[in-house]
């Protein structure tokens, strides 16, 4: 299909806005990463990781510290980045010839899904704030830099290992982003003191977005899990009913974590009976298409963190009845 002039020019200006975070000094992610590997190839883990801190974090340390590794957030950190960086460097061997190639196609389908984004989203930035880097502990995360930031990370390493459908994944995020930025809604909804409901909200939208910038996805495909999908229609008063008993408990709860993995997190084991995990996003979904019925897109991306809170627990309600 024949490209308009226009829209050429946007593609260009969104690939060249792609950089690191952290200032024009730092090199693109796919030089960092053949220096990094070059250095790396065949060492100990510790020759590994001092040459990760050089080539990869020193330039981008910002980034690193405040969305990576959440070091203000995460008392055991150090000892997870440890362990998250020794399983991924043992994968690189296999991983490394296709990085570059991987770093590129994230770079185009960022710069095509913007365009498609700020059609159906006219005030979102021309260039938004996004790096590509290595991460062996996330895929793609919105986050906020020490400055208050919002910004959006994209782990090419792990996007590789997951095959990751790429016009997927990127509006998705890209609606993250944006959500940051114009309705206050960070982290994905995981913020503090705010009640399971918001991540439910968050997470719903999301998917709805990414339904509508890359259509003809099944279910199962937008919410990555074929078992999701999968996941009967006349399930859902009773998933709904479930989820209120958990709906006021918080997202970020220190004493009770289990409350929030049961609902959005990945496991090997199931978290609840007859349920597969990360149900929370299918259920985030269904409340999405069920205020659709009453509000415009428009309006439940500008809804407050508490009108969002409200609206959710009003359809839960409604759908659970």
């Amino acid at each position: 299909m024949k490209v308009s002039s226009s829209k050429a020019l946007c593609l260009v200006l969104l690939l060249a806005s792609i950089a690191p975070t952290s200032g024009a000094e730092a090199p693109s992610i796919t030089t960092s990463f053949n220096e990094f590997w070059t250095a790396a190839k065949g060492q100990p883990f510790l020759q590994q990781e001092h040459a990760w801190n050089r080539t990869i974090e020193a330039t981008r340390r910002d980034i690193y510290d405040s969305v990576v590794w959440e070091k203000q957030q995460d008392p055991y950190w150090q000892a997870r980045r440890q362990i998250w960086l020794k399983a991924r460097f043992a994968k690189y061997p296999a991983l490394a010839a296709d990085i570059p190639a991987e770093v590129h196609a994230v770079q185009d389908a960022v710069a095509k899904q913007s365009v498609r984004f700020k059609m159906l989203f006219p005030d979102a930035d021309t260039h938004p704030p996004i790096t590509i880097l290595l991460a062996p502990n996330f895929d793609a995360k919105s986050g906020v830099l020490s400055s208050g930031k919002p910004v959006l990370a994209f782990a090419a390493d792990s996007l590789l290992l997951e095959h990751a459908q790429l016009d997927i994944v990127v509006p998705h995020e890209l609606f993250h982003l944006y959500h940051a930025q114009h309705a206050g809604i960070r982290n994905d909804g995981v913020m503090p003191d705010a009640p399971l409901t918001l991540p439910l909200f968050e997470e719903g939208l999301a998917t709805y977005v990414s339904g509508e910038l890359a259509p003809g996805h099944t279910d199962g495909e937008l919410l990555l899990e074929d078992e999701l999908g999968a996941i009967p229609a006349n399930k859902l008063p009773d998933i709904a009913r479930r989820f209120l008993a958990d709906a006021r408990s918080k997202a970020i709860d220190a004493e009770h974590p289990e409350i929030f993995k049961r609902w959005f997190n990945a496991a090997p084991k199931p978290y609840q009976q007859g349920l597969p995990n990360r149900s929370g996003y299918w259920l985030g979904l269904q409340v999405i298409r069920y205020l659709r019925r009453t509000y415009t897109l428009a309006q439940m991306a500008a809804w407050s963190p508490a009108q969002a809170e409200a609206q959710v627990m009003a359809a839960l309600q409604q759908i659970s009845a």
